[in-house]
């Protein structure tokens, strides 16, 4: 998927996330970091996609 970057504008690949190696954050991290700018910010996501995942991790615990 690709996202604009609110800062520059420059178009970037949200699979690559360059801000960190090992982000604290683990796989759940949603920042991305231009590589033009260098500005992070988080990649937009919908609150019915977050509601869905928050079901699938509750099941996985049973």
């Amino acid at each position: 998927m690709f996202i604009r970057c609110p800062y520059c504008g420059i178009e970037i690949n949200t699979d690559d996330r360059s801000c960190q190696k090992e982000c604290p954050l683990g796989k759940d991290c949603r920042m991305i970091c231009c590589p033009n700018c260098r500005y992070s910010f988080v990649i937009p996501q919908s609150s019915l996609i977050d509601a869905v995942k928050k079901i699938f991790r509750k099941g996985k615990g049973k």
